[in-house]
């Protein structure tokens, strides 16, 4: 009895270890199958040659098209502003007046000395002038006659002799008759300029506008004395404006004058086109830009000098393979890819040309084709010919 219970313990003991080392192997497969590592997961993207444009974008001032300070030609003392600041304006219409009394007296004084040397011209030079040739030529006639006499010796020679120092003496006075004319001449020319000076100078005590356009700013006031040239008003043209950028010098090649480029207006979200004006010769010293002026229309009035533009200068059109720039990896042999194999799912470890870099992507000129799957997301520590857990997107998602 006792060796049957000892046998029954046994077998139990038994029955006990075997169950345990199955447990224990169980365990352990489970442990293993843990410590395999996953394949990592992977975001890929089919390639393909598409175009694109390089265009930067960059802010800039808008400004009068023509700007212009305004001032007198003469000086005085302010006595009417007929506007005020923000004013349309044609061109030739009055703006501001200086008291005109002192140059009317000009005036007046003027046209006193001309009309007095036109009435001394017209009346005691001009007779002057016609005595002493209608007296020259009663002279000749007499010479002549009694030189026909003195052939005929009815006539004294000493007659003739006087009737010929007579002559000379007549030439003398008419040539100084009319040499008086010639100087009565020019003073009366003279004046004449000087009244036309004068009255040109109270013209000039009314400024009125070149242009049409807008006034910008308002510089003097009235009661104020006004030296020539000095500005009294800023006038700007407002129906054309511009808009003046830096552009950096690597790409003022790329750009040229008569371009058209779309811009947007800040504060009032306006879309419109311009066209390049003009681009410096020179660039900003410390800056390193050129600038660039664009023209823009205001037919409309909505945009006022001083708004911010937003400019988008299109650069040159491209045909090439474009992949995100996070896609690229450097290592000290160069840039490279992974590039993945759908009937492997493995990827390859791929050299790579870079070239411009457009937003947040990059060219590719040589490596890829069209048409391979590139690893986008997740290829750090990526190893060469390793299989991958691949997720596929389109190149627009």
């Amino acid at each position: 009895m006792k060796s049957t219970k000892t046998k029954i313990l046994i077998l139990m003991l038994m029955i006990i270890l075997i169950l345990t080392n199955t447990m224990l192997y169980g365990c352990k497969r489970k442990e293993v199958e843990e410590v395999e590592d996953p394949l990592k997961p992977v975001t890929i993207m089919e390639v393909k040659t598409e175009d694109y444009s390089n265009d930067i974008e960059i802010s800039g001032n808008v400004k009068p098209a023509q700007l212009i300070k305004q001032g007198f030609k003469v000086a005085g003392v302010i006595g009417d502003v007929y506007v005020k600041e923000g004013d349309h304006i044609s061109e030739g219409q009055a703006l501001m007046s200086l008291n005109p009394h002192d140059y009317e007296l000009g005036v007046i004084a003027a046209q006193a000395q001309y009309e007095s040397l036109d009435m001394q011209l017209k009346s005691k030079i001009d007779s002057s002038v016609n005595q002493a040739k209608a007296n020259l030529e009663f002279i000749k006639t007499q010479l002549d006659r009694v030189r026909r006499l003195h052939e005929k010796g009815a006539v004294a020679t000493k007659t003739v002799e006087e009737l010929e120092v007579a002559l000379v003496v007549a030439e003398n006075t008419y040539q100084e008759a009319l040499d008086a004319r010639d100087t009565s001449i020019a003073q009366l020319r003279q004046a004449e300029a000087a009244l036309e000076l004068a009255q040109s100078q109270l013209d000039d005590t009314v400024l009125k506008s070149p242009i049409t356009g807008t006034v910008v700013k308002q510089i003097a006031e009235i009661g104020e004395t006004m030296a020539p040239g000095y500005p009294v008003l800023v006038l700007g043209r407002l129906d054309t404006l511009e808009v003046e950028v830096g552009v950096p010098d690597n790409l003022i090649d790329n750009i040229q004058k008569g371009e058209k480029v779309n811009l947007f207006i800040y504060g009032i979200d306006k879309e419109l086109e311009g066209v390049i004006s003009n681009i410096d010769t020179t660039a900003d010293p410390e800056t390193r830009t050129f600038g660039v002026k664009i023209d823009i229309s205001n037919e409309d009035g909505d945009i006022k000098p001083g708004m911010i533009a937003n400019v988008v200068i299109g650069m040159e059109k491209l045909s090439s393979i474009m992949i995100p720039i996070d896609s690229v990896t450097d290592d000290a042999e160069g840039s490279f890819v992974f590039v993945y194999d759908e009937e492997t799912e493995t990827v390859s470890k791929r050299e790579v040309e870079v070239g411009e870099i457009y937003e947040d992507s990059i060219q590719i000129n040589d490596g890829l084709k069209d048409g391979e799957l590139v690893v986008i997301e997740g290829q750090y520590g990526l190893l060469d010919e390793e299989k991958v857990k691949a997720r596929r997107v389109e190149n627009d998602d």
